[in-house]
């Protein structure tokens, strides 16, 4: 775990893998670092296809200057014919998102069901 974000893996019933990264509190320009380690991290872990979920459902604040590590992350898993979604269940984060005009660019789901089962197609 890298501070302030975890990551596990989920192992479906057909045996797919989807990993889940969850940073918790605010993603601000000190927590750039951090996530982008992270999203890597799990990246690398995800097999081929990979399968990713960022749970942002535990993030208080989303500051727009962290989107381009969300954003890379997206183009990294879609070269390698992957599939990513966001948690996104607080009103704040849907709101940065929607401002900066990025929410039609990721997958979102309110829960983290729904976005295992994006990432899946389930």
């Amino acid at each position: 775990m890298i501070s302030g974000i975890s990551e596990r893996t989920i192992t479906g019933a057909d045996g797919s893998t989807t990993v889940v990264v969850t940073p918790h509190a605010e993603l601000d320009l000190g927590a750039i670092a951090s996530l982008d380690s992270a999203l890597r991290s799990a990246l690398a872990a995800a097999g081929t296809p990979p399968r990713l979920v960022v749970d942002l459902s535990d993030v208080d604040v989303l500051q727009p200057v962290v989107l381009g590590v969300l954003l890379d992350a997206r183009r990294r898993c879609g070269a390698a014919r992957g599939a990513m979604a966001l948690v996104v269940s607080a009103p704040g984060v849907a709101a940065t998102l929607a401002e900066t005009e990025v929410d039609s660019l990721f997958a979102t789901a309110p829960g983290l069901a729904d976005a295992i089962a994006d990432v899946t197609g389930r």
